[in-house]
Order: structure tokens, then C-alpha cells, then sequence
């Protein structure tokens, strides 16, 4: 089940950043819903947390409904721009402050950040009758919710993003500075450890159908876990805190709530949403019109999945050479992953059956590109949106998190054990695919830890010598496409300057680590200044 819910308004007087005037917060209209004549019952309460929710999606296509993927994927070294899209800034590591698309994530997550500090304050402050397990759940999904904006927002443009922790109260507070060192990243970990607190489990709170796609204890300490992880881009200078990371993983592990779908290609299927490996997920609804219910639908397919002269995509940023190289011999994730050869075929709105042959046949250059299957629907639908949820942070994950948290303290043989059920699965039969596909019938053939160890295999230059350089390699082929390819090279690289090299290759740089702050957000505020690509 879906948010299916478009409260877009969020209540408030509007987003305090890329606004060109102080507003005149004197004037009420008092036939218009405001903070203060809303929020007066526990469904109000209710009401108050899903603009927190939308956010993610992005009201101006600043979130995962489109532009985010461009942002966390191209500056990787496992995705490239195409033809279709000249100049693309994202992956040349040289963004200019005016690009529309950090502009909107930046105004899209901060939206988020507003409506989370307002139901973390209404909700508080409710004087009226609410049962108390409810107001606890809501107060951990704004704790969680304002996380995960937060979180965002750090890995995207730096620690010295504004702190903003409550509600505006007056026309001075539109006009914030920068935060300090470690602020940031204190407030994502102190609230995601609320919210680990204050939300119940997956089966409690799905037992409700209408909750099904929030946010869930598991979650919390999942995304806990990461924060931990991901501290030395949160926090730069900082280490990785994996010894707390691992606390919360072996919870989310042995809280018996989550578990490997039996098929990989499930994960990005409509038809399986919030499946018992998902932790948490964007929710997505394509609806009927633009202006209409048509605002929580998913772009992805349409702009990253189908080669381009087929099936009317546009293939704006496509999986490279090297990513389709990373998968080994035998692995099936790699035809789910991506369109290419040997792999799936793909039916055209007009019932024309196409494979590799034709899509290079009708592609006009970049033919050492792929295409990504992955969320894509394997038959064209007529519209150029879908509605399929985007899985923000998957079981597999969770375990793979923890091999790597066991492997830093220097646990082998419990690393190699939840690396291995990653592994397993992958190797599953697939009674559902295709049916000219070989893992319809027969298990792939990828080996266990210690056979790959003993094979001393090198992939795109590096030895799977070491359980450090198998996980490196694993969460390359598990998670393409999913976000997190270049956060994972960032965070090994803070510590060991190695795995910066495959970004240092393709031109990164310190500097650009960070995607600069809205030039009109400066503009507008004298008190906030840019990080190093604003210089």
C-alpha cells in the first residue's frame, strides 16, 4: 500500500530558502488553513507528517520522483551521462551554483526539514486527547523523517548546510548562518536514535494497512547505522563509528522482521512494494494528471532505464563499461541489473519484441553504454512515468553493513557468513523471468566467500583478496543503481585515500565533493556563506 496523500502546502508560509522578500508575517487570512488554527486533533497529528513523506518524493522534482538519481548516481564512476544530455554538470565534478537540479533537491529536503520541525512541535505541545502509542509513533517518524532530510542534505552539500531545529516564529530566523563542525551530523544521529525509541516494529505498525510504507523502528536503526557509517562525510575529519553501526544491525537482524526475497529482481518491482526485504521505500503513485494526483510519480524509468530509439526513452544517464565488467561470471543480478547482451528483451508499446541486437541497431552513439532494467518495466507502458516505489535501503543492505562492521573488528569468519546469504540469493532460481533467460531454470554459479578468496580473481584492476575488497565488490553488483556507489568510495576514501583513485580517475576532486549551495539561496541571505564549490 501507498502514500496516496498530496498535501503539498505544508501549512506553512512556504520554504524560507530561494524566496526573493522577507515576508510579512503580521497578515492572517482567517479563511485559510495556518499553524496556528490546524493541528487541533490527533487525525490533524496525522495529517502533519506526510508533507514529510512527500518531500522525498519532491514537490519540485528535487527528490527521488527525478532529479536526486542524476545527483547520486552520476558523480560515481559506475554511470555516465549520454549524448542526450550535454552538458550534464553532475559527473564533470564542476556543478555551477545556478543548476536546477541541486537548487530543487536543496529546496525539495529543507521543505522536508520544515514540515518534520513543525510536527515535532505541534504534536509536543498537543494538549487535546491522543492515545499515548500513537503520539509516540508520530514524534519517532518526524525524529525520523527530519534524519533522514538532514542526512541528505550533509551528503549533498556539505556540514555547514544551515541547522534548523523548529518551527520560523519570526522574519528574522528566515535568514540563518551556517552550522559548525559536527552539528549536522549530532542531530541526525540524536534523532534517528528518537526515533529508534519511539517507533514500533514493521509487523506492529503494518498489522494497519493504512501505515504500511512509513517509518518503522527497523528503519530507524538501519538508518542509524548508516549515519554511523557515513560519519566521514558528515562529519569531515571524522572515523566511521562502526562498533555503534553494528549494535543497531545485529537489532535490525535479530528482530526476525525482515528477511531475503527469494527472487533479486523483486526488489524493484511494482507488484512486490514494501516486501518483507524492504526497510524503507519512497512511496510512489503515478496518477492521471499533471496538476492533478500525478505528484508522487517516478521519472526513473523513462530517463535512465531503455537504451534510447527504443520504446521512446531518453537515456540521460546509463550504467558504463566498468559496472557491467564488476559482475562475474554466472551472476544473474547482472540481467536484472541492466539491458544488455544475452540479457532480457523488451516489448515495445506496439507489441515489437526488441533485444540487444536492435537497441544497437537504433542507438546513434554511446554503444559502450548499457541500459538499466532495474526498476524499468520490462513491457513500455504509455505513459512516460510509473509508479514502481524506489527501495531506499534494503535487508541486504542491513547485512552487508554488518559484514563490513564485523570485518573492521576483525571478525572474518562472521563477515564471510552475511556476506554469503547476499551471495546465496543471487544465485536463485528466477521462476518468474524471462523465459530464454538461463536462471529461469538453472542457479547462477557465483562461488562462496572462500572459493572466490581462493580463486584470487581480479575485476576492473582490483584483487578480491581481501573480505575489505569482496564487500567493495559486492555492494558495487548488489546495490547499482541504488544510490550508494559513490558515498561508499567517498566513506572508504576519508579513511584509506585508495578507493578515492576510481574517482580521482574521472576527475574528482576535494573540492567537489560537495555540490555547491543555490547561488539565489546566497543571494537572498547575507548570513550564510557556500562551501568550496561556491569559491
Amino acid at each position: 500500500m501507498k502514500h496516496t496523500i498530496y498535501i503539498l502546502a505544508f501549512l506553512v508560509s512556504g520554504s524560507l530558502f530561494l524566496s526573493g522578500c522577507k515576508p510579512n508575517l503580521d497578515l492572517i487570512n482567517p479563511q485559510e488553513l495556518s499553524v496556528d488554527t490546524y493541528y487541533k486533533t490527533p487525525e490533524e497529528l496525522e495529517a502533519a507528517i506526510i508533507p514529510a513523506y512527500q518531500a522525498i518524493v519532491g514537490r519540485t522534482q528535487g527528490g527521488y520522483a527525478r532529479m536526486l538519481y542524476y545527483e547520486l548516481l552520476a558523480p560515481g564512476d559506475d554511470f555516465n551521462h549520454t549524448f542526450k544530455w550535454e552538458p550534464m554538470y553532475q559527473d564533470t565534478y564542476n556543478t555551477p551554483s545556478s543548476d536546477q537540479m541541486p537548487v530543487a533537491t536543496w529546496k525539495d529536503f529543507f521543505n522536508g526539514v520544515f514540515a518534520a520541525n513543525i510536527a515535532l512541535d505541534r504534536i509536543s505541545n498537543f494538549t487535546g486527547t491522543i492515545d499515548e502509542a500513537r503520539k509516540n509513533r508520530l514524534l519517532g517518524e518526524a525524529h525520523f523523517l527530519r534524519a533522514f532530510h538532514y542526512m541528505h542534505l550533509c551528503m549533498l552539500f556539505g556540514e555547514t548546510i544551515p541547522l534548523i531545529t523548529d518551527p520560523v516564529k519570526s522574519s528574522d530566523e528566515y535568514y540563518p548562518t551556517n552550522a559548525t563542525a559536527g552539528q549536522i551530523y549530532q542531530l541526525i544521529i540524536e534523532d534517528f536514535q528518537k526515533a529508534v525509541e519511539l517507533l514500533p516494529e514493521r509487523s506492529v505498525l503494518y498489522s494497519n494497512a493504512a501505515n504500511i510504507g512509513r517509518a518503522t523502528k527497523g528503519a530507524a536503526e538501519a538508518y542509524l547505522a548508516r549515519a554511523y557509517m557515513y560519519r566521514p562525510i558528515l562529519e569531515i575529519g571524522k572515523p566511521a563509528e562502526f562498533a555503534k553501526a553494528q549494535v543497531q544491525l545485529k537489532n535490525v537482524i535479530e528482530s526476525g522482521q525482515y528477511h531475503l526475497m527469494s527472487s533479486y529482481s523483486d526488489n524493484f518491482k511494482e507488484a512486490t512494494e514494501n516486501n518483507a526485504e524492504s526497510v524503507f521505500e519512497v512511496q510512489m503513485h503515478n496518477g492521471t494528471g499533471w496538476l492533478g494526483d500525478d505528484l508522487s510519480d517516478s521519472w526513473r524509468w523513462q530517463e535512465i532505464g531503455m537504451f534510447d530509439g527504443t520504446g521512446g526513452a531518453w537515456w540521460n544517464l546509463a550504467p558504463n563499461k566498468k559496472t557491467y565488467d564488476e559482475f562475474e561470471p554466472g551472476d544473474p543480478r547482472k540481467f536484472m541489473t541492466l539491458w544488455c547482451d544475452n540479457g532480457a528483451k523488451y516489448t515495445q508499446i506496439d507489441g515489437t519484441v526488441t533485444d540487444y541486437k536492435y537497441w544497437m541497431a537504433h542507438l546513434a552513439t554511446n554503444k559502450d553504454l548499457y541500459g538499466t532494467r532495474k526498476y524499468c518495466p520490462d513491457v513500455q507502458v504509455a505513459d512516460f512515468d510509473d509508479g514502481i516505489n524506489d527501495r531506499l535501503l534494503r535487508y541486504s543492505d542491513v547485512l552487508l553493513m554488518y559484514a563490513e562492521c564485523l570485518n573492521e573488528a576483525g571478525d572474518v569468519p562472521g563477515a564471510k557468513k552475511y556476506i554469503n546469504m547476499v551471495r546465496a540469493r543471487a544465485n536463485d532460481v528466477v521462476p518468474s523471468e524471462q523465459p530464454q533467460l538461463w536462471y529461469q531454470h538453472s542457479p547462477g554459479t557465483i562461488p562462496d566467500v572462500d572459493k572466490l578468496l581462493a580463486k584470487d580473481t581480479v575485476i576492473n584492476g582490483v584483487r578480491l583478496n581481501t573480505i575489505k575488497n569482496i564487500i567493495a565488490h559486492e555492494r558495487y553488483v548488489e546495490f547499482c543503481g541504488e544510490y550508494l556507489r559513490y558515498f561508499d568510495l567517498l566513506r572508504w576514501g576519508m579513511a584509506d585515500p585508495q578507493w578515492l583513485e576510481p574517482l580521482k580517475k574521472i576527475g574528482w576532486t576535494p573540492r567537489a565533493m560537495y555540490y555547491p549551495f543555490p547561488q539565489a539561496e546566497l543571494d537572498n541571505n547575507s548570513n550564510l556563506k557556500g562551501n568550496a564549490m561556491n569559491n
